[in-house]
């Protein structure tokens, strides 16, 4: 083990001083510059031949982005600003799903829904620096900087029971420092109100969404509406007290207010939505799902349009960095692309 880290250490500085191997394509806009995205580079990654990804970290220090890919068992680096793909770290996470980069510590946490894990990893060389012990299937959660906090859901539908825990990891001390029960088999996106020190989460299997106190570490209401279902992808606008949420089977975003409860509004947008972005200084909403992402206008907190879609070859997870302007999603090979690949689209102005 000793002998690999050290490799892969070697491989990972090449790597990163040389931009890695392989070559991103970069691609004609089909979008006209006033449209919010315009694709300008897909990224192929050879070695991943199917299974989804899941949701990224980025590493500003080291300009590198990084991506879990479910199946294939690995986690794939980028070159945060170009695209190119650096290494596709295999043997490390068997089924990596959430993954949270904690930049004060240098250390990535990957929550590992096989070893029902979260490991955290030396972003140097991926070595295991520990692993935290959780109730299978760890997949969704979330970071509270100030805190220092990671909440992430794991039990339910993996660990054979009918209901499922938020466990509160102490990033510096590495260990789980409580949990809360929560009367769901499967927990998706979460996201903390800040202001009233409230967690929501998706109860993705009871088409809910579950509102937590963190003061007193328990479910202090559960919200539903007709037509909710599946609810995974989760975003937020704290300032206006809106609370996004994606809808599947059809696809629908719920717009609602999260100091009372009510729901705003909901429209169509694309179907199988895993990840929902909120970019306040444009007053946009990003929705990816299995069959593209839709950008949504924000005319004022109460009335929303849609003003784009494009095509993410069925690319579902995604992740905005307003520094960079630019906005990224991973798809796998299967039906709608030959290739797995990253797409790297420029948000405008």
């Amino acid at each position: 083990m000793l002998k690999r880290n050290f490799l892969f250490s070697i491989n990972l500085s090449i790597a990163l001083a040389i931009g890695g191997c392989s070559t991103a394509t970069s691609l004609p806009s089909s979008n006209t510059p006033h449209e919010p995205l315009s694709l300008v580079k897909n990224i192929p990654i050879h070695e991943v031949t199917g299974g989804d990804f899941d949701h990224f970290a980025i590493d500003y220090a080291r300009n590198v982005l990084y991506v879990p890919s479910e199946v294939y068992g690995s986690i794939e680096v980028f070159n945060l600003k170009t695209g190119k793909h650096l290494l596709s770290a295999t043997g490390i996470s068997k089924s990596p799903h959430l993954l949270q980069f904690i930049p004060d510590n240098d250390e990535l946490f990957v929550a590992d829904a096989n070893n029902a894990s979260c490991d955290v990893l030396d972003p140097t060389d991926l070595h295991l620096v520990k692993r935290i012990a959780l109730e299978p299937g760890p997949d969704a959660g979330t970071y509270d900087p100030a805190s220092r906090t990671l909440y992430l859901g794991n039990g339910g539908r993996r660990a054979k029971s009918k209901f499922s825990y938020v466990s509160l990891i102490s990033v510096d001390r590495k260990e789980v420092i409580g949990r809360i029960r929560v009367e769901a088999e499967t927990l998706k996106a979460m996201l903390i109100d800040h202001k009233s020190n409230r967690l929501f989460v998706n109860m993705r299997d009871k088409s809910q969404i579950g509102v937590i106190d963190l003061n007193s570490r328990s479910v202090v209401k559960t919200l539903t509406y007709p037509g909710l279902n599946s609810n995974a992808a989760m975003a937020f606008d704290e300032e206006h007290h809106r609370l996004f949420i994606g809808s599947r089977d059809p696809g629908m975003l719920f717009v609602i207010d999260s100091n009372s409860g009510r729901l705003i509004s909901t429209m169509k947008t694309v179907n199988i939505s895993d990840d929902m972005t909120f970019d306040a200084a444009h007053r946009r909403l990003i929705v990816s799902g299995a069959d593209g992402a839709d950008v949504f206008s924000q005319d004022d907190p109460d009335n929303y349009r849609l003003i784009q879609h494009v095509d993410t070859f069925g690319g579902k997870t995604s992740v905005y960095v307003p520094s960079l302007k630019q906005f990224y999603v991973v798809h796998t090979k299967g039906a709608q692309s030959n290739e797995a690949g990253l797409q790297i689209f420029r948000v405008n102005d």
